[in-house]
């Protein structure tokens, strides 16, 4: 079998010797030991994620239920939700409301509907409640506009002939005393008709209720109420005051305030302390007692 020069010449490469082993092993010994130490203290972490939301990437959030709650004419209560929106796409028409997110509501109990007005705005949507299932939206502008409570506006007279004085009457038994319907309330021409000698008690009644009446000055105010000014009920007070001190009295539980008068200032809190004692003994005796 013949021999390569190949082979020939592979099997001449001699293993080295155990001096030269020996050698290469201390002189790398040496070397691994004049390197320093590398510490573990001295470690540097690296950020795995960016910090930056931009560079992160979008992000799929939650939905916002936008959209339409109530669908035309569906019968809502004040306060129920009818269209949730971000902007102005859909604004508030009769009897409906936007809150600060430009969610509109309903304002009144009715159905829902959804119009265009081009006499209020050529090209603005409204969300509207109606009182009655076959109202449509917009109305006429001359109609007569359905208000709160299903009643309608009018024009109110100018001038108040009669006032109200009360709603009792005498009846044969003094005990029983008759409210009138709101239609046929007592007026001051009733109660002159009351004859005097009668002493019953709904007669007394009405005869107490109209000199009050008299005496406060009632007149009609905004809200549909017989009532006294703001500055009438202001100056009761001062007025009863200035009345009883004219016969020699006087309506208040204290005496008038002195600014300076220190004694007058204990008296009034000694008063209030032993008052406020005898209550809690009050209470404590009835505690005791259950």
């Amino acid at each position: 079998m013949a021999i390569s020069p190949l082979s020939s010449s592979a099997r001449a490469v001699r293993a080295p010797s155990t001096a030269t082993l020996s050698f290469l092993s201390s002189a790398l010994r040496d070397l691994r030991v004049s390197q320093p130490a590398v510490s573990s203290i001295a470690q540097k972490r690296n950020a795995s994620h960016q910090a930056q939301g931009r560079a992160n990437g979008a992000k799929d959030g939650a939905g916002k239920r936008l959209g339409a709650k109530k669908t035309g004419g569906e019968y809502v209560i004040p306060g129920n939700i009818l269209f949730k929106q971000r902007g102005t796409h859909w604004f508030p028409g009769d009897h409906a409301f936007m809150g600060r997110d430009h969610t509109i509501h309903a304002g009144v109990p009715g159905y829902v509907r959804y119009y265009r007005d081009p006499d209020r705005h050529p090209k603005r949507k409204f969300i509207g409640i109606v009182f009655e299932k076959d109202q449509i939206l917009p109305q006429p502008s001359h109609a007569v506009r359905r208000r709160r409570l299903g009643m309608l506006a009018y024009q109110m007279p100018t001038t108040v002939s009669e006032q109200l004085t009360g709603d009792l009457i005498a009846t044969d038994s003094p005990t029983t005393i008759n409210e009138l319907p709101n239609d046929v309330r007592q007026t001051a021409a009733t109660i002159s008709t009351i004859p005097p000698t009668s002493n019953s008690a709904g007669a007394r009644a009405i005869r107490r209720s109209g000199k009050i009446m008299e005496g406060l000055g009632l007149t009609l105010r905004p809200g549909y109420q017989y009532r006294q000014s703001n500055h009438e009920i202001g100056r009761a007070a001062e007025r009863k005051e200035a009345a009883a001190q004219a016969t020699g009295k006087t309506s208040r539980a204290y005496d008038e305030y002195k600014p300076g008068d220190r004694f007058a200032a204990w008296r009034k809190s000694s008063v209030r302390i032993a008052r406020n004692n005898e209550r809690r003994a009050m209470g404590r005796g009835k505690k005791n007692k259950k």
